[in-house]
């Protein structure tokens, strides 16, 4: 059942790979010592971190938000937030978990005055040959969030952070607050309920 959802999951979201946290290949820093350089004064270190998990955390705050300028704003306090807490962070600590947790937090507290955002598409620049494949790509994205915003936010959060950002099930756990028992029943019914979407939208369109 669960590598059934895990696929169908995967089919209905655009996956995408997060920042390695540890020395890789390129011999690039990990995060912890950025952060160990950045402690020790070297405040040019943070942009390290920030260049790392930019991207993928914009990505994941428009799929919740619904608005690039939103996004954009979370995504800036986010890492505001997560700099001044640095002196606090705990060695060895991973990460995305505790970056994603603050900024789906920004993005809660805003819920309480925010005004529904249409669905946006995710803008891309098609290389040269690549025309035809990047409109179909933008087309697909734009149901994916067409869909998404059908959602209720609790499923469009953990969708995001399972499928899109590829976090585990104990990382998604430490992002929500809730128990790993609970993060695995809201996944299965986000799915049924993203599915159900899709369906439904397939449907307003034959129709139409």
């Amino acid at each position: 059942m669960e590598g059934a959802e895990e696929s169908t999951g995967r089919a209905l979201v655009d996956a995408q790979t997060r920042g390695a946290q540890t020395r890789g290949a390129s011999g690039r820093d990990s995060d912890q010592d950025l952060i160990d350089r950045c402690l020790a004064g070297e405040r040019s270190a943070f942009d390290g971190i920030v260049r790392r998990y930019q991207d993928t955390l914009y990505r994941h705050l428009l799929r919740l938000a619904g608005s690039r300028e939103q996004a954009e704003d979370f995504c800036q306090e986010a890492f505001i937030k997560f700099y001044g807490s640095l002196p606090r962070f705990r060695r060895g600590r991973a990460v995305a978990p505790l970056l994603f947790k603050i900024a789906t937090n920004l993005w809660r507290d805003s819920r309480r005055t925010a005004v529904a955002a249409d669905p946006v598409v995710l803008e891309g620049d098609p290389g040269p040959g690549h025309v035809a494949e990047e409109a179909i790509r933008r087309v697909e994205r734009q149901a994916v969030l067409a869909a998404l915003s059908r959602l209720s936010p609790g499923h469009r959060e953990v969708l995001s952070l399972r499928y899109d950002q590829e976090l585990s099930y104990r990382e998604i756990a430490a992002v929500t607050g809730a128990p790993i028992g609970t993060i695995a029943a809201r996944l299965h019914r986000a799915v049924e309920a993203l599915r159900a979407a899709f369906t439904q939208r397939e449907g307003e369109e034959v129709a139409r």
